[in-house]
């Protein structure tokens, strides 16, 4: 297969990114592969239905002997790329004999007709894949966009840069652009699309910015690029995290000091970068794990989009005044920027922050003038009257042209575009229903020995750790947390209506009231799932009723995750044990007889608690008993010069479902180290306990860090972390691939005390 071709398994319709990982998971590497399997072969790959296994059958064995070309429905191939007027007149800058009639003509026309008349290098693709989502600051989750139409587009666009002296980022004011769109697609189920760009459009893209000094580095910053500025932090502060598939992401240069993120300034900087909730997750990612230990939670978290609620620029008055005459009258000549320019922005349309270009000056206010690129556009019928709305725009610099390895974007729609919660649930081949039941909690079946269905605990997550070199682990205690996907089987001939009953503690049984959620489906929009009145009844998601709701004739149930039955935001609910099951309703929504066993759920959304009970410092030669106490706020050891001198701290981390705390000591470019019993083992620079037993619930704690004699004097940090068992099936973590034994940072609290050193 030429490398310049998509691969061979997503070009299958309906396949995407995902499933052909899965295949190949599964063994099947090729079409011929696929052909020599057997429908029931493909209904055991994960993620395949009967319906999926049968159409890729149909697919890649015809009646007839020449196989069908096919191609990916979410995937803008080379056949859909429309050459336009400006990418022709790229055209031929790069060779003397181009024929007139190619516009209009796709790229893989253009391939094939200048084959030996441009440089070879430049005939290729590059593959683009991204995301649609949207980003809820409340959780901090991004949440995927399906079945939204991506607009492929050559833009040129002019630009007013502001770039704020003091910052270390800035925006763009967009006027005179011209868009002509060259290809679209959609977004699969789980918000994912690919674009194959020719490489003759992306050198147009590329000399047009080489050309312009600075461009090159404007593009959508990324966690990571803000943490690896050399103007913000001498030396990049979290190291390379590998990123798992379907979108794996470049790898930066490596740190040979991942704790440098808690040092005192650099965390300070990048919390007001980055926000400080951002910034402890970081330094927690980075400080987690043994040698070995595969860290992709961390990777994913730096490869973020830095800024996914843009704050505005600071702007002065004048400039905001929508009326052009009163814009120019009222700034004179405070900004130095052509009349024209100032006339021509809409000072309500701006896109950024970006990063400040490197090693270049940037002045204040600077115009650009007709700066191409290939930008996208994604627009989606989200009131659901027929016309699709544009959820996202204003999308110049997203893709990194010039980087090597795989292109991939982040698209962050609007807040209301229809998105889902998940892309992970319950499908067909994994559940055989019989009797109405509670079949899996997320990912995690209610059937099956590493939940416990009598305490509503999960016995393989972040079990306890006896003490002893020998000791097995035992069986955990860990409650859910989070937005919890309910899963079962609901679907009986009898039943039109269901709905999901509960018992807190043992109280009386009520129905769940007012969740709303959408959930994916195949080749379409995403069903909009809500209560019928306000006893907590949903209707049944059978084909009948999509047929209504698309207004079409279905063969099939189109939904991804049919036995979907409540999507559970258990942050608004008290946390403590609940007894719930599903109870079916007739037509009329009347209960019917049949209802499902109660299934026992323990919800804990709290974080541990942490407290420093004791602080003192003195010199490592004296007892402990003659060292100083510590009760300032912002404490200031004064040591004598050319001493080592010991800081004491005594803390307390608990909690109910408390599982573990560290402790460490971070400042002045260097981490001083911590001095532990010499039973206890791991990486003398810091403390770390874990919960030993079930009814382990508290861990009280002295630890002496000691500042050798030439450590610079400044501000050094003490810090504690203490995370939760809790945990969230939802997908994304390592939970099925690793048989749901596994230990994870769901909920974490941090608390940091900083202390001053100076030579005495």
């Amino acid at each position: 297969m030429s490398t310049n071709d998509p691969p061979e398994l997503e070009k299958i319709p309906g396949i995407g990114p995902k499933r052909a990982k899965a295949l190949r998971v599964a063994g099947y590497e090729t079409l011929d592969d696929l052909e020599g399997a057997t429908e029931e072969d493909l209904r055991d790959v994960a993620m395949f239905d009967d319906i999926l296994a049968r159409d890729i059958k149909a697919t890649v064995s015809p009646d007839v002997d020449d196989r069908v070309a096919v191609k990916q429905p979410n995937a803008v191939t080379p056949d859909d790329w429309q050459v336009t007027e400006r990418q022709l007149t790229h055209i031929r800058t790069l060779a003397d004999d181009v024929p007139l009639d190619l516009e209009g003509s796709t790229a893989l026309d253009v391939r094939d007709q200048l084959e030996f008349a441009i440089d070879p290098d430049l005939l290729g693709f590059r593959q683009v894949c991204g995301r649609v989502v949207t980003y809820d600051p409340e959780t901090d989750e991004y949440h995927p966009v399906p079945n939204a139409t991506v607009h492929v587009e050559d833009t040129d666009c002019s630009f007013l840069s502001h770039f704020p002296s003091g910052l270390g980022y800035g925006w763009f004011f967009p006027f005179d652009c011209t868009r002509e769109t060259v290809a679209t697609t959609t977004t699969n189920e789980c918000g994912e699309f690919c674009v194959h760009v020719p490489l003759w459009d992306i050198d147009r893209v590329l000399d047009f910015r080489r050309e312009r000094v600075c461009l090159p580095e404007i593009v959508r910053p990324r966690l990571r690029d803000v943490l690896e500025r050399p103007e913000v932090f001498p030396d990049p502060v979290i190291p390379p995290e590998p990123r798992p598939n379907p979108f794996p992401r470049p790898q930066p240069r490596p740190d040979p000091r991942p704790e440098r993120l808690f040092d005192p300034g650099v965390f300070e900087r990048t919390a007001d970068l980055v926000g400080e909730d951002i910034a402890l997750r970081l330094g927690a990612g980075s400080e987690r794990g043994e040698f070995g230990e595969f860290e992709s939670e961390t990777a994913a978290l730096l490869d973020r989009p830095a800024f996914p609620d843009p704050p505005d620029p600071p702007l002065p008055e004048g400039f905001m005044r929508p009326d052009p005459d009163e814009r120019l009258e009222l700034l004179g000549d405070e900004i130095p920027v052509d009349r024209e320019v100032l006339a021509a922005i809409d000072p309500d349309r701006h896109i950024g922050p970006f990063l400040r270009c490197r090693d270049v000056f940037v002045p204040e206010w600077r115009t650009f003038a007709d700066v191409p690129d290939i930008t996208f556009r994604v627009t989606q019928d989200v009131d659901g009257d027929g016309a699709r709305e544009t959820i996202y725009s204003e999308g110049f610099f997203d893709v990194r042209w010039n980087e090597s390895g795989s292109l991939n974007v982040d698209l962050v729609a609007d807040d209301d575009a229809n998105s889902i919660p998940t892309c992970d649930g319950l499908t067909p081949e994994n559940v055989e229903c019989e009797t109405p039941s509670i079949e899996s909690i997320g990912l995690m079946p209610t059937q099956s020995p590493v939940y416990d269905d009598g305490s509503g605990y999960a016995r393989r997550i972040n079990r306890p750790k006896p003490p002893g070199p020998s000791a097995g682990r035992l069986d955990g205690t860990a409650p859910f947390a989070g937005t919890l996907q309910l899963h079962g089987c609901h679907r009986f001939e009898e039943a039109s209506y269901y709905r999901v009953l509960y018992s807190y503690e043992g109280g009386a049984e009520q129905p769940f009231t007012g969740h709303e959620w959408y959930v994916p489906a195949i080749g379409r929009d995403p069903v909009h799932v809500q209560p019928t009145g306000t006893d907590g009844w949903y209707p049944i998601l059978d084909v009948p009723y999509l047929e209504s709701y698309y207004g079409e004739q279905l063969n099939d149930n189109p939904l991804l995750f049919p036995f979907w039955v409540l999507n559970w935001n258990t942050r608004g609910y008290r946390d403590g044990t609940y007894e719930v099951r599903l109870q079916l309703g007739d037509s009329n929504m009347d209960p019917l007889s049949t209802a499902s066993p109660a299934s026992t759920i323990t919800v804990d959304n709290r974080r541990p608690n942490l407290e420093i009970t004791g602080l003192s410092w003195g010199l490592s030669s004296e007892p402990p008993e003659e060292w100083n106490d510590i009760t300032e706020s912002c404490p200031q050891i004064k040591r004598p010069a050319g001493k080592k001198i010991g800081i004491r701290v005594t803390f307390r981390a608990w909690g109910e479902h408390f599982r573990s705390v560290r402790a460490s000591a971070h400042g002045c470019g260097r981490n001083p180290p911590v001095t532990q019993p010499a039973s206890s083992g791991g990486p003398p620079n810091r403390y770390s306990y874990w919960h030993q037993s079930v009814g382990d619930r508290n861990h009280d704690r002295t630890v002496v860090f000691e500042v050798p004699a030439d450590y610079q004097p400044g501000a050094y940090r003490i810090k504690l972390r203490a995370v939760s068992r809790a945990f969230n099936p939802a997908g994304g973590g390592r939970g099925p691939s690793a048989n749901w034994e596994y230990d994870t940072d769901y909920i974490e609290s941090h608390l940091n005390r900083q202390i001053s050193i100076t030579n005495a």
